[in-house]
C-alpha cells in the first residue's frame, strides 16, 4: 500500500491544475445549492468520478485522474453508490430513531425512573450505533470495490461476499480506513486554516478543493486495495470470497 502516492498522485498528471480545479468548482457549486437540494447532484458527480478514479488505480491506467468528459455517465454512477451507501447505512438509523422516539415519550412522561429509563435506552443505543458504525466504516472499501466492477447496485449489496472479503483482508482494510480517517482530519484542518488565512473569503475555495482531495485520496486508497485488472471485472481475488487468489499490496512505510 503506498501510502504516499494516494496523498500526492494527482500531481503527476500534466493537467492536474486543471482537473482539480473543475472539481473544486463542482464542489463549491454543490454546496452553495445544497440548501435547495440541487447541490446534491454535484456531489453525485463528484462521487462518479471518483470511481472512475478506483478504476484506473485498479487496471494500472496513467494519467490516473480522468477528464471531466461523463458528466452524465458520472451523475448516474455516483447517484447508485449513493444508493448503495444509504442502504448500507440503514441498519444504523433503524435502531438510533425508535430509541430515540421512545426515550422521548418516556422522558416527557416525568418521573425519576422514567427519566433513568430514558437515559439507559438512549446509553445503549449510542453503543450498539457506535459497534454498527465501525462495522459499517470496515465494509466501505469492499462495498465501493464491488460496486465498481459493474457499476450496478446489485454489485454493493453482496452482504456474504463483502463480509467474506473484509474479513479475509481486514488488515488492509484497517490500514486504509485509518490512513483515509486521519488523512481526512488533516486536509481539511489545513484547508480550514489557510482559507482562514486568506481573509476567511479563501474558505470558497480551500473548503471544496480539501473535499476533493480527500475524494482522491479515498478512491485512490480503494484502489489500491482492488486488483491491478486490466479491463474491469476479472476472476483474481475479488471476485473470490476467500480472498485466496488476493496478493495484498505491499506496505511502504
Amino acid at each position: 500500500m503506498d501510502i504516499g502516492r494516494a496523498l500526492t498522485f494527482f500531481t503527476e498528471d500534466e493537467r492536474w491544475i486543471e482537473k482539480t480545479a473543475i472539481g473544486t468548482g463542482v464542489l463549491l457549486i454543490s454546496t452553495l445549492l445544497s440548501f435547495i437540494l440541487v447541490g446534491v447532484v454535484g456531489f453525485f458527480i463528484v462521487m462518479g468520478y471518483g470511481i472512475r478514479l478506483l478504476q484506473n488505480v485498479r487496471d494500472g491506467v496513467n494519467p490516473v485522474l480522468p477528464e471531466w468528459d461523463q458528466w452524465g455517465d458520472d451523475l448516474s454512477r455516483g447517484f447508485k453508490l449513493f444508493v448503495v451507501q444509504f442502504i448500507w447505512a440503514l441498519p444504523i438509523m433503524l435502531i438510533i430513531l425508535p430509541v430515540v422516539i421512545v426515550s422521548a415519550i418516556v422522558g416527557n412522561a416525568g418521573g425519576g425512573d422514567a427519566e433513568g429509563f430514558a437515559a439507559l435506552l438512549a446509553l445503549c443505543a449510542t453503543c450498539i450505533s457506535f459497534i454498527v458504525a465501525i462495522a459499517y466504516t470496515l465494509i466501505q472499501p469492499a462495498v465501493t470495490i464491488f460496486f465498481a466492477e459493474n457499476e450496478q447496485i446489485s454489485d454493493g449489496l453482496q452482504i456474504a461476499r463483502i463480509w467474506d472479503w473484509t474479513r479475509a483482508h481486514i488488515g488492509e482494510v484497517v490500514i486504509v480506513t485509518v490512513v483515509y480517517l486521519v488523512g481526512s482530519m488533516i486536509i481539511a484542518t489545513i484547508g480550514g486554516i489557510v482559507g482562514v488565512i486568506l481573509c476567511g473569503i479563501g474558505l470558497l475555495v480551500t473548503i471544496p478543493l480539501a473535499q476533493l482531495v480527500i475524494y482522491y485520496l479515498q478512491f485512490h486508497l480503494f484502489g489500491q486495495l482492488a486488483p491491478a485488472v486490466a479491463g474491469g471485472s476479472s476472476s483474481m481475488g475479488i471476485n473470490d470470497p476467500s480472498g485466496d487468489d488476493f496478493t495484498p499490496p505491499q506496505i511502504i512505510s
